[in-house]
């Protein structure tokens, strides 16, 4: 891989490999032009009966010398034969396995926690980059080939000395001035809140409440005569990603937008006040709609690469900054006006639609942009059978504030699982194919390490990368396990669970998921549901086609909220997980052993744990919610036959897939080229739909299936958005322009690129 350091037996070394080759020996022999030579004459000791006797012992001795000598080659030749195809033959260990599970330690898992969410350690700074050394000679000591990759890439922070601001005016005066900063203590070291990559600068306006800030929230105040131009908007937070919400109030024509945490969704009913967000919390977060580094969309930002003006690069046009709860209330004040729906009521009720309301709010923003330094750790075990295929395990280390949660949780289960696997190797284990860990740099601005190390590697991985497995926020909660996955994966993840304890109680992982998130209300296994684009395995999945998985202890859906309540905040510490969401550690250890098993399924099995019919199954959901949602327009505009040849060869796949897991089933293991052939097949599945251009011209969201919508949300479940796709993202977005655009075309050619990618896919697996 590329690295800052080579090791030269290191998974992903370029120099040719073949696991067959052979040193051979060249023997010459010359006669030519030789003469018969006689050794001795007559009457020497050769001859006569003592000459014949002797010969004939010669002859025996030579005899039985050759015999011996065959033996040994013979024996030495069958021990090497037998060898490579002991090697040929490695599969998935069951007792390997089980060795990794019993390793698991809660209490290096609590040191491990404890030690990353310390101090705050925010991307760009000295904390973080401490970290990366730290990491590295713990890698190193655990038996790791270890490197560190730097980027250069485009980061936002607050200016310290000028802190952002929001001003309650009356007329021209100032009633009030609320400065932004929730430092528990003049020794706290966070940065103030704030949005990272908003625009800089002063503006005032009239104050207008825009809900969540979805798209169709604007639609309504739209429909309601309200001009949004040179106003001050204000959104809850939750339901649809903060870029969204930028994104949508800019093209309303705001000048600014502020965002808070509602108590109906942070301060929930019930929950144990600890568990809440404190009065004083502020979110801090990147508010871009993309990810990677600003600079070099598409490519690594490394040192002498061309990078964009900042004026060029994809930011937000507008002031953003996050508030309090206590300074909401303040702001909310100033509204007077009509009231507003039902479901649109939280801590305020109004909606101001009048121009008399000589009040205004004034925002500051005094945001810095440089560019900065950021550093992944990248560990390495070589495969012992397939070097050249590789397992990545990775999560990002840097954080907003402390990051007890997200990113600390991720961070000590990764830790973990690699001082286990040390174990094993200490042990002379070898996984089968290479595995390859990764501590990403630059997580929270976008996964700009994962996206940028990719984005240099995006051949290897997407010719060589079996699967990429996720840790972000590991224990959010302690509901249940719960997981996202590409299709291939997932019967993978609920098969390792199966091997878990539940912490809750005797049964295991597996049958708690099954129960509290259930397929459906007659099916008895678990609902794995698909990626976003919101962590570490954006990059790998939609631009390098790679199968990824992401995986967690989640929160209670009862509660309504989005996510964990001190998200992003300076409450998000370890005194706040190990008061009130895992004491014991012991879902840590679960989700530690749950990864554990899944990536020794996916680096040690024979034939590779993929489900085709799991993705045959996805595209079928997609045609039946498309059917659902659009089957009378598709009728009307005279669709019906691009539609119709959708399900057609969405159905020719479902039989090629179903094919290729029957034949797989029948390979001879100990055929090494047989089961190369099959792998690498089932292998090429998400990388068959990838389109160069992008979906609906995003050129970082290629997958045709798995990118997210370029409308914000797909649907709501249990009030928060879903940007996981429901159906084809390319489609549902031609279907929601079309409402405003009118151009139909652009329908027609999405179902004519998803035709076409399914059946280039179906011709692939029939071969």
């Amino acid at each position: 891989m590329a690295g800052e350091e080579e090791s030269g037996n290191q998974a992903g070394s370029t120099q040719p490999y073949s696991r067959w080759q052979s040193d051979l020996d060249s023997v010459s022999v010359n006669t030519e032009g030789q003469a018969p030579r006689v050794v001795g004459g007559e009457g020497s000791w050769q001859t006569g009966v003592k000459g014949i006797v002797i010969k004939i012992l010669i002859i025996i001795l030579i005899f039985m010398f050759g015999l011996v000598i065959g033996y040994i080659i013979r024996r030495e030749v069958h021990k090497k034969i037998s060898s490579s195809s002991g090697g040929m033959l490695q599969d998935y260990d069951e007792k390997i396995a089980q060795q990794l599970l019993q390793e698991v330690s809660v209490e290096e898992l609590e040191e491990q926690l404890r030690h990353f969410s310390t101090a705050p350690h925010l991307a760009g700074m000295q904390e973080v980059g401490i970290m990366a050394e730290e990491i590295t000679s713990l890698w190193q000591s655990w038996g790791l080939n270890t490197t560190v990759r730097s980027y250069y890439v485009l980061l936002s922070y607050p200016d310290s000395t000028n802190l952002n601001k929001v001003f309650l005016m009356s007329g021209d005066s100032v009633t009030e001035t609320i400065t932004l900063d929730d430092a528990q203590s003049p020794r706290d070291s966070t940065v103030p809140p704030y949005a990272a990559y908003s625009k800089s600068g002063t503006v005032t306006g009239k104050l207008v409440y825009v809900n969540f800030g979805r798209g169709e929230d604007f639609h309504f105040l739209e429909s309601q005569g309200v001009n949004l131009t040179g106003k001050i908007a204000i959104a809850r937070l939750g339901q649809v990603y903060v870029g969204d919400k930028v994104r949508h109030a800019e093209m309303a024509g705001a000048a600014a937008l502020l965002l808070y945490p509602d108590p109906a969704q942070y301060q929930p009913a019930g929950a144990d006040r600890g568990w809440t967000l404190p009065e004083d919390g502020i979110f801090r977060g990147d508010v871009r709609i993309t990810y990677g580094d600003p600079l070099t969309p598409g490519y690594p930002a490394l040192e002498g690469m061309f990078r964009l003006n900042e004026s060029e690069a994809d930011l937000p046009g507008i002031l953003v900054q996050p508030i309090s709860i206590a300074d909401a209330r303040k702001v909310l004040g100033v509204l007077d006006g009509t009231t507003a729906p039902p479901d649109w009521q939280g801590m305020t009720q109004q909606i101001d639609l009048r121009d008399g309301n000589n009040k205004q709010i004034r925002v500051q923003v005094n945001n810095k942009q440089s560019i900065k330094q950021i550093k992944n750790v990248i560990a390495s075990i070589p495969g012992a059978v397939e070097p050249d295929r590789y397992v990545v395990v990775g999560n990002h280390r840097d954080a907003w504030t402390y990051g007890g949660v997200e990113p600390s949780t991720g961070t000590a289960c990764l830790m973990e699982l690699m001082r286990t696997v040390g174990l094993l190797l200490k042990k002379n284990w070898r996984p089968r194919r290479s595995i390859i860990f990764a501590s990403w740099d630059g997580g929270e601005f976008g996964q700009i390490g994962s996206t940028e190390w990719v984005e240099e590697n995006i051949k290897e991985m997407g010719e060589k990368a079996v699967a990429y497995l996720n840790l972000d926020g590991a224990v959010i909660g302690n509901y249940s396990f719960y997981a996202e996955a590409s299709p291939l994966l997932q019967k993978v993840v609920q098969d390792a669970s199966k091997t878990v304890r539940d912490p809750h109680g005797v049964f295991s992982v597996y049958n708690e998921w099954a129960e509290k998130f259930p397929v459906g209300p007659k099916t008895q296994s678990p609902k794995v549901d698909l990626l976003g684009a919101g962590s570490d395995y954006a990059a790998f999945l939609l631009q390098a086609g790679v199968p990824s998985l992401d995986l967690q202890y989640t929160l209670d859906p009862g509660f309504n909220v989005s996510f964990y309540p001190v998200y992003h905040t300076v409450y998000d510490t370890f005194y706040y997980v190990k008061n009130f969401i895992d004491p014991d550690l012991s879902y840590h250890r679960a989700v530690t052993q749950v990864l554990g098993n899944t990536l020794l399924r996916l680096s040690d099995s024979t034939l590779l744990p993929f489900s085709l019919a799991g993705y045959a199954k996805m595209i079928e959901d997609f045609i039946n919610a498309a059917e659902a949602s659009y089957k009378n327009s598709f009728k009307q505009q005279g669709l019906e036959l691009q539609f119709s040849k959708v399900k057609v060869v969405a159905a020719e796949f479902a039989l090629a897939a179903a094919l290729v897991e029957e034949n797989a089933g029948k390979t001879d293991l100990s055929n090494p080229l047989g089961v190369r052939r099959v792998n690498d097949k089932m292998m090429q599945v998400d990388r068959l739909f990838l389109t160069p251009g992008g979906v609906l011209g995003k050129p970082l969201y290629k997958h045709l299936l798995l990118s997210p919508s370029k409308n914000d949300c797909l649907q709501l479940e249990e009030g928060v958005c879903q940007y996981r796709g429901k159906t084809f993202p390319g489609l549902f977005g031609a279907m929601r322009e079309v409402q405003s655009t009118g151009k139909w075309a652009d329908v027609e050619k999405q179902l004519s690129i998803i035709s076409i990618a399914i059946q280039s896919a179906t011709e692939f697996l029939k071969k």
